[in-house]
Order: structure tokens, then C-alpha cells, then sequence
């Protein structure tokens, strides 16, 4: 049973039912609300709304003291529609004189004072808009304690920066609805977002309280015009038509930063009530006034419909199937649009992991929270045990990393991250765990060994740390997890545009930082191909597929952002090459491989920057390449006596031994060939000319 309906069902049981109930006729529809006390708080039903969870009821959570001076405890209404069914009657007085409010203070006290939430699925959506953190958090705390709601069940809506500061800190960010990065994501939010208000109109509610109306919805409305005509008037009414005690119709009635309550989605600010929303309200007028019959509502609301379409920002926004359409929409019903600096952003690698259950810290204890896996108190105990003498964790917040192709379920993905503070750091730190590729004996030992000679020669590795386990046994954990440092920066597809920008030009992009990235992306190269990143499976060095994270730095001189370094989270593949001949045909086999996809990394990178020729950033890109590689080989040459003589503890069947050997022979054959590997590259670059 849902913690929503478990709450119903105990305020009927254990509550003293007020003698009375209350009427409340709005939008042309009679709802009868009754109410139950529990000591100081009151509950406020509509009646049957329990056989409506799934309309995504609305919720109001007050203080009385915000309602009436000196009263104590809480007022909670939940009902059908929108928030304004029970507001009203509940700012005015007529719910059993809760309020005794002056008209001219209630739209202050619904602004900030009153909590808006929603019923969706199991969970309840608390909305901030207006409302303060501490008032927030204070109605979050009578949810949890005094309602007894678990707190799983108990959702912040809205990624408000001081509320998220907030629940990070008590390590509760999972308590935060994420934001979805895939478009699979994305479209699943969509869908539950959808809700009616009172007819047959159905709109996708933000999390600001505004309804959109798609194009796609409001052509589907406007059959209803030939197949069901009084549910057509009805919705009609819905859209332009003034309720009892409004001052306007819902598609002018003001809800949040220049949207209204009803808003025609994909236009332009303002343009709907310019031509669309005067339009609509006039074919009410002549219905109601009786100037138009049945055949004229229907040519009426085709020409609308169409003037709609010709309206969009983007063609695109018509079809509900569309990329452009779920990604726009997902930003308005997040909030997201608001806090987004024009077109071109990029998501940040912070905006790809969700938050996961975990524990709340006491003293340097961790306390679990409710839905905390096996997985997630391994983790933090490992973590606890890294600490140093007197170090103690003051909060930490466990991620799930998320990739656009992953089909698995929240929880069960590959990789996790663990974002901690401790009382001798002064920031946040953080870790990724990942489960080994492989879970056959002594692979973890092959990984710990390549890691440990690749960063001997100079390659941008991160260590690893074999998590240890504790209580084994049948149904732990299988197979073997580490742990290793997040590597600072970003993976290329998620580099922030305004990086790339003209500190004098915004407009424009500035040649020498777009330069400079394609310098790191040789530096990668070299690195890659030193490893000899090989993946079986794609036929891949895994070069340019997010496995290179490149470092920014402020320029003092030039007062701007510019790239410092590239560093590669990740040893898959690496020693993989399946051939290990010592032979000039082999090495040719490996130029052919590595540079053609390097090439192709390169043109694509060019074409997403064209303030610079193509030819001039294969120039940077083996230059970056070619450093790499002398610093390398400058490594292998002064340790040469050391290299050869390591000697890691590892199963014979992964053949260590003659791999290495082979790199460091590869390495050495890199750096002789450098002049003839950058006249191949910068051909092949120019090939597609």
C-alpha cells in the first residue's frame, strides 16, 4: 500500500472526524471536503479522492499560525484538480474557519506561506516556489515525524540551490527528485507529469504549478469539437472561462516568472496573449452568447489549432515524439529553463548521476537510510576506513553514474560515486566505485599491476583501491569493487560551451583555446596509443567515447578560462592489443589502427569548432601527441633497468609479462617514429577533404 493511502486511512482511524462537512463549488463541479483532527493538526479530505491517488491529486501543507494568530499545529488538504480547489476555501474561511485571513492578505499567504505538493505514484512532490528553505524542511520534518510518511516517500521537487545545499549536507540528497539525462529519462518524466484539472484537457504540470498545453494535446482536444461537444465546452471553460473568486481565466492567471496557470507550451513569451488567448476567449464568448452553432465551434477551433501550430518557436515542438519537444518541455516542467544560460549549454558530468539512498553521519557514523543497499554500506565503510587518525566524515552522498545507452534500473548500474567532507578537509572529495570488468580469480591483481607500470611511465591513470569486504557470505556483494579517485574536469561531449568563448566576443569562439583542447587530445592520443587500448568486443581503441577527462585552469595573464591537462579515468583495454610480434609489420598494423581513429575524433572535433581550419588543428593535435610521447619514452629510457625488472604477482593465464614487454617496446618504436607518424596522421585528416 502507498505511504499516501497508508496516511488517509490512519487521519480516518485515529482522527476525530469534524461533525460537518464542506461544499465548495469550482469550475462547475460541487466537491464535498470533510476533516479530522489529530491533537493540534488537521487533516482536510475530499471525499473519494482516495480512489484518485493516481491523478496526481493536489496537497497543501499551512501552518495555522499563518492562517488565524496564535493557533497551533497544521493544516494538510489533499484533492482532486488543481491547488486552487482547496486554497480557496481555505484562505476565505469556508473550511470549518481555519482562516481568518483578510482578503487582501491571502495571495501573500498562498505565495509564501502555503506548500504546494503532489500525489505521484507512491511518493509525495513537495513544490518550494516561493516558500523558504526552513519553512520547507521544518514541513518536511512534520511529514516524517508527526505523519509518519517515510522519508522515501517525502520528495523536494524542485532543485532549489540552498534546499539541495541543505539535504547534501544530512546526506539526504537522494531525497531530491533528480534530473533525468537521458532522453528514456526524460520521457518518463514526461509522462508522469501529466494531469487534468477538472475535464478532459490533459496538461504536463510543472514543478512550479503550471499547466502546458502541448499542440499535440490541444489538437487531440479539439475532436471533441465534432465527437463530444458539451466535453469540449467544458474544457473550453477550463481554458478562458473566470471562476468564482478569480480575477482572471486560468491561461492569464499569473502562476510563476511570467507563466500563468494554463500556458500554451513551445511559443514565445507573450505571444499567446497577443493572438492565441484572445482568439480562444472570443469563441467562448460567441458560444455562451450564442453567435456560433456546432459546425461553427468546429471551423473555429481548426483555425485555431493551426494558428497554434504556425506560432511554435520550432517546428519541431508539434510532435510529441520529437528530441527537441521532450527535451524543452523536460526543462519547463523541471524548473530547469529558468537556470539555464542561453543555447549551447552543455550538461555538466554533475548532472549525469543520480542520487542514491545512503546514510546520514552522527559523530562519524554512519545511520542508513531507508532503501541503503549492500552495496552502498560496503562503499561507505571502506571509506570510513580510509580516513586518517582523528578524521571523521561529517556528510557523504552516494551517486549512481548514468550513460546514455544503460537500460538498468536505478541502482543496478555499473558505476557509483561517493561525494564526502570530512572535519580535516575544508571541500568536498570524491571517489568513483565500479565493479571489475571481469570477475574471474586474479583479475583484480592484472588491473592493480597495468595501472601501477602505465603510471610509472607517465600516463594520466587514477590509482585504484580494491574495496574490502566485510561479513562475507552467501548474499553479499560478488565479484571484486575498487574504488579510485574522480578525475578532475570533464569528458569532451560535456566541456561547457562558454568555455570556448572569445573573452572580448561572446559571440565567438577563441581560435587559441580551441587549439589548445586539440593539443590535449594529441596528448590523449599518445597515451592510448602507449597503452595499446584495445576493446575486443567494438574493434576500439576507446579513444573519444568519454574516457578522457580534460582539465581547465584560470590564465592570470589572460584573465580567461583555458585547458591545463588531460588525464584518462580508465584502464580498459589497455595491453590489449592482440598481437605482440616485435615486427615492422605490427608496428605499421598499429599506426593504421590508432591514427585512422584519431583522424576521425579529429574531424568530428572540427566540426563542432570552425574558427579553426581542420589542418591547423592536426598541427596542435600531434604536437600534444608528440610531447606526450617524448615524456614517456624519456621515462622508459632513465628507469629502463626497474621497468624490465617488474615482476608483479599475477596469474600466468594473463600473459603480463610478455605484454609489458611489448608496450615498453611499442613506446620506444613511438618516439623513433614520430615524424613519420605525424605525415600519416595530417594525411589522413586531410583524406576527407
Amino acid at each position: 500500500m502507498s505511504p499516501i493511502r497508508q496516511l488517509l486511512n490512519r487521519v480516518k482511524a485515529q482522527g476525530v472526524k469534524r461533525p460537518a462537512s464542506v461544499s465548495a463549488a469550482f469550475m462547475g463541479r460541487t466537491r464535498v471536503f470533510e476533516a479530522y483532527d489529530i491533537g493540534a493538526d488537521t487533516f482536510v479530505f475530499e471525499r473519494g479522492v482516495a480512489a484518485r491517488l493516481g491523478e496526481r491529486p493536489s496537497v497543501l501543507l499551512v501552518e495555522k499560525r499563518q492562517l488565524r494568530n496564535r493557533a497551533r499545529g497544521r493544516v494538510m488538504t489533499v484533492s482532486t484538480g488543481n491547488h486552487a480547489v482547496a486554497a480557496m476555501p481555505l484562505l476565505d474561511g469556508r473550511f470549518w474557519r481555519l482562516s481568518a485571513l483578510p482578503a487582501q492578505r491571502r495571495g501573500d499567504v498562498m505565495a509564501h506561506a502555503v506548500l504546494c505538493a503532489n500525489v505521484v505514484g507512491d511518493t509525495l512532490e513537495l513544490s518550494q516556489r516561493e516558500i523558504s528553505t526552513a519553512d520547507l524542511v521544518a514541513a518536511d520534518g512534520w511529514l516524517t515525524e508527526t505523519a509518519a510518511i517515510s522519508p522515501a516517500a517525502v520528495v523536494m521537487a524542485e532543485r532549489n540551490v540552498e534546499t539541495l545545499e541543505f539535504y547534501r549536507r544530512r546526506g539526504e540528497e537522494w531525497r531530491v527528485k533528480p534530473l533525468a539525462w537521458t532522453e528514456k529519462e526524460m520521457r518518463v518524466a514526461l509522462e508522469a507529469s501529466r494531469k487534468r484539472i477538472g475535464t478532459k484537457l490533459s496538461y504536463y504540470h510543472s514543478a512550479c504549478g503550471v499547466h502546458f498545453l502541448s499542440y499535440a494535446e490541444f489538437v487531440r482536444f479539439c475532436t471533441l469539437a465534432e465527437t463530444d461537444l458539451e466535453a469540449f465546452l467544458a474544457g473550453l471553460r477550463e481554458l478562458a472561462g473566470v471562476y468564482e473568486g478569480e480575477a482572471a481565466s486560468f491561461i492569464r492567471m499569473p502562476k510563476h516568472r511570467g507563466h500563468h496557470e494554463i500556458e500554451f507550451f513551445g511559443l514565445q513569451r507573450g505571444v499567446a496573449l497577443e493572438t492565441l488567448i484572445p482568439e480562444v476567449e472570443a469563441l467562448l464568448e460567441d458560444v455562451v452568447c450564442g453567435r456560433t452553432g456546432h459546425l461553427g465551434v468546429i471551423q473555429k477551433t481548426a483555425e485555431i489549432a493551426a494558428h497554434f501550430k504556425s506560432l511554435l518557436a520550432r517546428p519541431e515542438l508539434a510532435d510529441e515524439a520529437s528530441r527537441p519537444f521532450v527535451e524543452t518541455l523536460y526543462m519547463c516542467i523541471t524548473g530547469e529553463v529558468y537556470s539555464v544560460m542561453g543555447e549551447g549549454a552543455s550538461p555538466a558530468f554533475d548532472d549525469r548521476r543520480t542520487a542514491l539512498p545512503g546514510a546520514t553521519f552522527v559523530g562519524g557514523r554512519p545511520v542508513l537510510h531507508p532503501g541503503a543497499d549492500d552495496r552502498t554500506e560496503l562503499l561507505l565503510s571502506n571509506l570510513r576506513g580510509m580516513m586518517s587518525k582523528d578524521e571523521v566524515i561529517e556528510y557523504a552522498n552516494v551517486y549512481e553514474l548514468r550513460t546514455e545507452d544503460s537500460s538498468d534500473p536505478l541502482g543496478k548500474g555499473a558505476t557509483r560515486e561517493v561525494v564526502y567532507k570530512t572535519n580535516r578537509r575544508p571541500l568536498e572529495d570524491s571517489l568513483v566505485e565500479k565493479r571489475l570488468s571481469r570477475g574471474s580469480k586474479g583479475y583484480g591483481p592484472y588491473v592493480l599491476a597495468r595501472i601501477g607500470a602505465l603510471r610509472a611511465l607517465g600516463v594520466g591513470l587514477s590509482n585504484l583501491y580494491l574495496l574490502l569486504r566485510h561479513r562475507p557470505g552467501a548474499g553479499r556483494l560478488a565479484g571484486d569493487h575498487y574504488i579510485r579517485r574522480r578525475c578532475e574536469g570533464e569528458p569532451m561531449e560535456a566541456i561547457p560551451a562558454n568555455y570556448f568563448r572569445n573573452s572580448d566576443d561572446a559571440s565567438s569562439e577563441d581560435p587559441e583555446v580551441v587549439r589548445a583542447l586539440a593539443a590535449l587530445m594529441g596528448d590523449a592520443a599518445a597515451q592510448n596509443m602507449a597503452m595499446k587500448k584495445f576493446d575486443p568486443a567494438t574493434k576500439t581503441p576507446l579513444y573519444g567515447v568519454g574516457k578522457e577527462i580534460y582539465e581547465f585552469e584560470y590564465d592570470i595573464v589572460n584573465e580567461r578560462v583555458v585547458p591545463k591537462k588531460v588525464s584518462t579515468c580508465s584502464v580498459r583495454g589497455s595491453f590489449g592489443w592482440p598481437s605482440l610480434e616485435e615486427t615492422d609489420d605490427n608496428l605499421a598494423r598499429i599506426a593504421g589502427f590508432y591514427l585512422g581513429h584519431f583522424a576521425a575524433a579529429l574531424r568530428a572535433y572540427a566540426l563542432r569548432h570552425p574558427a579553426v581550419s581542420r589542418a591547423s588543428l592536426a598541427e596542435r593535435f600531434m604536437d600534444g601527441f608528440e610531447f606526450r610521447t617524448h615524456a614517456m619514452a624519456w621515462q622508459l629510457s632513465v628507469m629502463r633497468d626497474r621497468f624490465e625488472a617488474f615482476d608483479p604477482d599475477v596469474l600466468p593465464r594473463y600473459d603480463f609479462g610478455r605484454k609489458w614487454k611489448f608496450v615498453m617496446w611499442s613506446l620506444e618504436r613511438q618516439g623513433r617514429r614520430l615524424p613519420l607518424l605525424r605525415k600519416q596522421f595530417l594525411a589522413l585528416v586531410a583524406d576527407s577533404d
